[in-house]
């Protein structure tokens, strides 16, 4: 840590992502972005520049070598995720990377002994899980308030990807489920409480480079509890989200990142609806939120010493091995045409 007692963080990427946790960083006094990295030293530059960042790095070696960086933040491709980060926890650097964490369970078991060997702290860049609005649910499901919980539905769909998209490289983590279906995935397990046991999935794939650009997918999990979602970066965009159950249903309309505060749960029971609106005094009334407490929240795993925690109390790790698991085994099935067993 510098002078000012703050982190000292740096950027993988000059994409999308990056102008997202640069402006996060500006909503908490936990930390600094410091530098950024890019492939071209020039479009490093620019991105600096633009977001009031004090160093661009040339390459990627560069940043995670940085004496006076303390932290990475890898928002990079898929295809790239597992690479640098493992490269960036060996150089004694902490890992916040962006999701999903991996292209598959081996290249997140070898992210993790990584981190384990070199006694740093890596997480996976869930930020919706950061947002207040996930706790508050949470709470209500697990005291009844919907009775047990039967069946978990959710959707998240884009437009606007490119074929020179990284999304379109199969061999590098593309694909709708890896992109914006894991959400879905980690929804549906985090509202479970459980990993599911058997999956099955359909999925339109593009004949070109043989990613999923839609795919549905049904997981089922111990005491007849079910969840299904599409997800799908070829239609109109689309997101929301619902927990049933024996007494009642919770619907999130805007789970992955809503785009106003105060934020909104609908809770409905014999057949009455009330809105649960999500008043959170002490977390900026940001669209970008989210981010900027998943930053405070790694900043105090790193500070204090903690294992990274999704709220409320959930083990990252645990829960980023469960994800990729589960996406693993939807992909086997939308490949095959058949229902997969989930590994342990």
């Amino acid at each position: 840590m510098g002078k000012t007692n703050k982190l000292r963080c740096g950027i993988l990427g000059t994409g999308w992502m990056f102008g997202k946790f640069a402006d996060a960083f500006q909503l908490i006094d936990e930390a600094v972005l410091m530098a950024v990295a890019s492939r071209d030293g020039e479009r490093a530059r620019v991105a600096a520049n633009k977001r009031h960042v004090s160093r661009a790095h040339p390459n990627y070696e560069s940043l995670i070598h940085d004496p006076e960086i303390d932290v990475i933040i890898n928002a990079l491709h898929n295809g790239l995720h597992c690479e640098w980060t493992v490269r960036a926890l060996e150089a004694g650097k902490h890992v916040l990377c962006e999701k999903p964490l991996a292209c598959s369970s081996a290249e997140v078991e070898k992210m993790f002994a990584a981190a384990d060997a070199s006694q740093r702290w890596l997480m996976e860049g869930f930020m919706y899980r950061f947002h207040p609005q996930m706790a508050e649910a949470k709470r209500r499901v697990v005291a009844g308030e919907i009775g047990r919980v039967v069946y978990i539905r959710s959707h998240r769909a884009a437009q606007g990807r490119e074929h020179g998209n990284p999304r379109f490289w199969r061999d590098a983590g593309g694909g709708a489920l890896m992109d914006i279906g894991c959400y879905c995935v980690n929804f549906s397990r985090f509202f479970a409480d459980a990993e599911p046991q058997r999956v099955e999935a359909y999925a339109h794939f593009d004949e070109d480079t043989g990613v999923d650009l839609t795919l549905s997918g049904s997981l089922q999990f111990a005491g007849g509890v079910s969840a299904h979602f599409v997800c799908s970066m070829e239609s109109e965009p689309s997101y929301a989200a619902e927990i049933i159950g024996t007494e009642g249903r919770l619907l999130v309309p805007n789970p992955w990142s809503p785009p106003f505060w105060p934020a909104e749960l609908h809770l409905t029971r014999q057949g009455k609806t009330e809105t649960i609106r999500i008043e959170t005094p002490a977390v900026p009334q940001h669209v970008l939120a989210p981010f900027a407490l998943e930053l405070k929240h790694f900043c105090h795993c790193v500070r204090e010493g903690h294992a990274p925690q999704f709220p409320p109390a959930v083990d990252a790790e645990r829960d980023s091995r469960g994800n990729m698991r589960t996406i693993e085994s939807l992909l086997e099935s939308a490949r095959e045409h058949r229902a997969v067993n989930v590994k342990d």
